[in-house]
């Protein structure tokens, strides 16, 4: 049984992972966005149009690095910029997907139209570390993926959940499919959505140092669906 974990037991995981194994941070995201177009090419295989809505941080960068994954399984990705300017390892891939010339809007007048035209929303907008309801650009976003009820699969955690307390603000997106990272969040436990968990290549001699069992979760699949 895989172990729900908390905010800074995760963020300890991931920094354990930099420190330790010179894992860098790029490579998990990496991972991670590939992680999620092979789900996507699982669960939504009918499915062609796939809007991406980018954050800011880390989770935002998931999302792009999963477009070009979703491009190369035929899958037709566009993305939403709630920032345009970047920085570090979201810029990264940031600049592939321009090279690639992927569709890419950052307005929000555009973005209803987006919404209304594609089949199926993947929210990497705010991730574990979200401190306080989400306000500004951020809360509309979320609003409007809400009203326009589109299917929705949240990077790691639906973007406006705290990963410890749950859906303790007004304000987040109301997920179909959750595909956590590394661990399933302790937050998204009693959301009305179906969990899955992606390995990212943690190495499994590091989950003692978080209290949680030495083993081979991912051991027969990469993506396992949660009960």
């Amino acid at each position: 049984m895989i172990h729900w974990v908390k905010r800074a037991e995760i963020s300890k995981l991931d920094k354990l992972m930099v420190k330790n194994y010179k894992i860098p941070i790029v490579m998990m995201m990496e991972l991670a966005g590939y992680r999620l177009a092979e789900f996507m090419q699982k669960e939504y295989r009918e499915i062609k149009k796939v809007l991406i809505i980018v954050g800011k941080g880390n989770n935002g960068g998931d999302g792009l690095s999963a477009a070009r994954h979703l491009l190369n399984f035929g899958f037709k990705p566009k993305i939403f910029l709630i920032e345009t300017e970047l920085k570090g390892e979201p810029k990264m891939h940031l600049d592939i997907v321009r090279k690639l010339k992927i569709p890419i809007i950052s307005t929000l007048d555009k973005l209803k139209l987006e919404i209304e035209g594609t089949e199926v929303i993947l929210d990497c907008l705010i991730g574990y570390n979200l401190k306080g309801e989400p306000k500004g650009k951020f809360k509309t976003v979320i609003d409007l993926i809400n009203e326009l009820q589109k299917p929705v699969v949240s990077c790691d955690i639906p973007s406006g959940i705290d990963a410890d307390k749950g859906a303790s603000y007004k304000t987040f997106i109301k997920a179909e499919s959750i595909l956590f990272l590394s661990l399933p969040k302790w937050g998204c436990k009693n959301l009305n959505s179906k969990k899955f968990v992606a390995d990212i290549g943690v190495p499994k001699t590091l989950y003692p140092k978080i209290k949680v069992k030495e083993k081979n979760y991912f051991e027969n699949e990469s993506i396992i669906k949660l009960g």
